[in-house]
This record gives structure tokens, sequence and C-alpha cells, in this order.
């Protein structure tokens, strides 16, 4: 099999940890306004990036990979010291392919390699049409049964739509309440501002319009950001491996080894319950994406079709006597607590705080119900011969189905715990992924040997 070399792209990263090198004495002269030694240095900072350039090219050259039709990638390395490193595909839990919009420009393609069992990765920057080839080499796509979603997208951009112009009235709002302009041209800038707008304006005070507005812009921010990625997305199952594949600015590719997958986690938020539809992410390895490999409805049967035998933790509330109060609501209750005493006394102090204290009071509150959410229903079973757990991470209940044998688990008992009979259950997956149960009660796992 003939060797094939690296993209260009990939001695940026050297070049970019030793920027610092060139810049940093160029500031240190430039603020001293020494224009003389600043002539210096840039010759001394050209010369430097000639030097590194030139030991980038030779790195560039001496690296060489191949891979045979059996899926073996040899990896070397000759400059001063010899550095070889070769994976199977057996071996290979996950692979992706990420191609940005710089990328995209310039004919390259990242592709991270995940080992089966292993935290450290293998990272390439090659070529558009030498990624693909070392993709399918390594995971060949083969009688493919592939599902292409619709709607989605133009639900995402209809949705994204709505938000931007929600997000530009809160900027008006947010200037107007600064006031920066004179009052003839602030009258014409906001002669047409509707009468929610105008009461809005007339009450919220500036730092909680500002607030609203910074909300709105991260949230309309999220939402292009799904949208896009949503863009032209493919999933496929084939006999080996799950792949999907979509993106609109930022390209990506994901196919993982169906042999090594950890779990499957369902994440229900606020939002899912409203739209009826769940993300679900799958992670092999220590390959943890976060695009999602589909989204999928209760009623749905693609799910169990990609993944067969996937089962969800029950949904009834688990028995909470004895459970741990502050491990489910000292992280929230805390800074909610500390947030409401500080509006208490903004309220005489400095007023002004006082309502932009309580949006951010309002948000550690929701965290207190999510919070009491998984005191009620985290925990741990056995559905259908699979090991399931649920756990509550700040706005999001994780339903975990795990895919692989049973991982590693470490039990955690304080004094207090150990006298109630409960635990803190701790499951380390291949490639150090770890999932966390807190307080869950002994008698209820038979199954684990308790």
């Amino acid at each position: 099999m003939t060797e094939r070399g690296f993209h260009p792209f990939a001695v940026l990263h050297f070049l970019r940890k030793t920027i610092l090198l060139y810049l940093l004495p160029l500031l240190q002269v430039l603020f001293a306004r020494n224009w003389a030694a600043l002539r210096t240095a840039l010759v001394q900072g050209a010369a430097l990036l000639t030097v590194l350039a030139a030991v980038s090219a030779a790195v560039l050259h001496a690296g060489r990979w191949r891979v045979d039709a059996q899926g073996t990638l040899r990896v070397r390395w000759r400059l001063g010291v010899r550095l070889d490193r070769c994976l199977k595909a057996s071996q290979l839990a996950a692979l992706t392919i990420e191609r940005p919009l710089l990328y995209r420009l310039a004919g390259a393609s990242r592709v991270v390699l995940y080992p089966a069992g292993h935290k450290r990765t293998l990272t390439l920057l090659l070529s558009a049409q030498n990624a693909q080839f070392l993709a399918d080499r390594m995971m060949p796509r083969r009688d493919a049964v592939a599902h292409t979603p619709r709607g989605g997208e133009k639900l995402a951009f209809a949705v994204l739509g709505a938000n931007g112009l929600s997000t530009l009235a809160l900027l008006a709002l947010a200037i107007k309440q600064s006031r920066p302009y004179v009052p003839d041209a602030q009258t014409a800038a906001f002669a047409h501002l509707n009468q929610l707008a105008a009461w809005a304006a007339r009450w919220l005070p500036m730092g909680t319009a500002w607030l609203l507005v910074l909300g709105g812009v991260l949230f309309c921010a999220s939402l292009a950001r799904s949208a896009a990625h949503a863009a032209h997305y493919t999933v496929w199952r084939t006999e080996s491996h799950l792949g999907s594949r979509g993106g609109f600015v930022h390209r990506y590719e994901m196919r993982l080894a169906l042999e090594h997958l950890s779990y499957a986690d369902l994440r229900r938020s606020p939002a899912t319950w409203a739209l009826g539809c769940c993300p679900v992410f799958v992670t092999a390895g220590s390959c943890q994406p976060e695009i999602p490999l589909l989204v999928w409805r209760e009623d749905g049967p693609f799910l169990q079709e990609l993944l067969p035998g996937f089962a969800l933790p029950p949904k009834a509330p688990v028995d909470t006597a004895g459970r741990s109060i502050p491990a489910f609501f000292l992280p929230a209750g805390i800074p909610c607590g500390l947030c409401l005493l500080l509006t208490a006394v903004s309220r005489y102090t400095l007023p002004a705080l006082t309502v932009p204290l309580l949006v951010v009071s309002a948000v550690f509150s929701a965290l207190l119900v999510g919070a009491y959410n998984g005191w009620r229903k985290e925990g741990i079973w056995l559905q259908n011969g699979r090991l399931t757990l649920r756990w509550q991470h700040g706005f999001h209940l994780h339903d975990i189905c795990v895919l692989c044998p049973v991982p590693a688990l470490t039990a955690m008992q304080s004094p207090w715990a150990a006298a109630v009979r409960r635990t803190n259950l701790t499951l380390t997956f291949p490639g150090g992924v770890k999932c966390r149960v807190r307080s869950v009660k002994c008698s209820e796992l038979p199954f684990l040997l308790f």
C-alpha cells in the first residue's frame, strides 16, 4: 500500500503553540515605544518564524501514513527520532471527520480516531479525499440502512427566525433603556415599538433588559448551531457500525463500532417535554459526541432498528426514604439562597439590582426544581436484561441504557449513607467515561451483589 502524506494544516497546531515566542517580545517593545528596538525585534521574529516554518515543513515531509485492505493503519514519523503507531480496525471504537469552514476552503479534514478502552486519541489532518478513504477502510459503509429526517430542518429554521425577531426586540429595549442617543434620534428610532415593547421598556430596569438580551442571543446562537448541524443530516446502520453525517457550515461525520458501544443516553429537558421528542446520544469508547445520533419520539420505531434491545428505566418514582437531601439540593440550593439574600439586601441598598438578581435567583430556582426531579427519579435498574440508570444533571434528566458488558462499579458510602443502607454508584466505562448515580438503595441492587 502506497504511503500518503498529511495535509499542510497538520503543522498549524505546532505554529500556533509557538506564536508567543515571537509575538511577546514585539508587544513588550511596542508598549515601551522604542521604535529602534521594535525593528530589531521584527527582524528576530521573522528569523524565528522562518526557522519554525522550516522545521514544520520537515515534520510534514517526514510524516507518512498508510492503511491496508484489512483496515490496519500505520502512522510513522522520521525526524531525529523514530515514532510509529499502529491501529487495527477491530481496535477502533469510533471515528469522526470534521470539516470546519476554514478546513473546507483549504480542502482539509480533521480525522479523530478513538481506540477502544483508551483515553488517548489519534488525530490526523488529511485532505478530504484521503479522510474519506481512511474512514471507508477502517469502518466501511456497506449495505447500510439509512434514515434522513424530514421536516426537521424547516422547523429548526422557523424557530430560529422567530427567536431572532424576539432577540432584536430585546436588543431594542436594552438600547432604549441605556439611552445612548439624543431625544430626537431616540424618538425616531423607537417610534414603531409596539405596546408590549413600550411596557417592557418602562418597567424593566436597564440591567434586566441587557440580561434578557444576553440570554436571547445565547439561545439564538444555540438554535443557529443546532439548525446548521441538522442540515443534510443522515444516520445509518451497517452490520458493524453506526454512522451519521450532516452539517451546513461545519460539516462532520461520525462512525461508531457496534461491538464497542458503551451506552445510549436519552436526554430529557423542559424543551423535550414540550416538543414530545428527545435527543439520543451514543457513546463508544472515549468518544462522547456533542451532536445527537438522532431525535426520537417514544412512538417511533427507528431507535429500536438502530439499537436493538434498547431499554428505558421505569417511569415510576423511586423510594426516597432515607435518600440524601444535601447530595441533591446543596449544589443549586447554596447559590440560590445567596442570590435571594443579595436580592433582599439590594432592595434597600441598591434597588436597581433587585430585578436582575431576581432573574438570576429564578435560574437557580429552576435548577432546584431539576434537583427535586432527580431526587425523585434517580436510580439504577435491570430492564429486559439491560442495565439502565437515570441521573439528573442541571436541567437535563439522563435516561441511560448500558450497551456494553457491566462496566466497572465503584460504591462510596458516608457513615450516614451506610446507616440507611444507601450508596453512591460510579460506573466507569471503557475509555474512562463515568456516570454517577446518587443515594441508591442497596437492597434494590441484587443484580450487583449488594
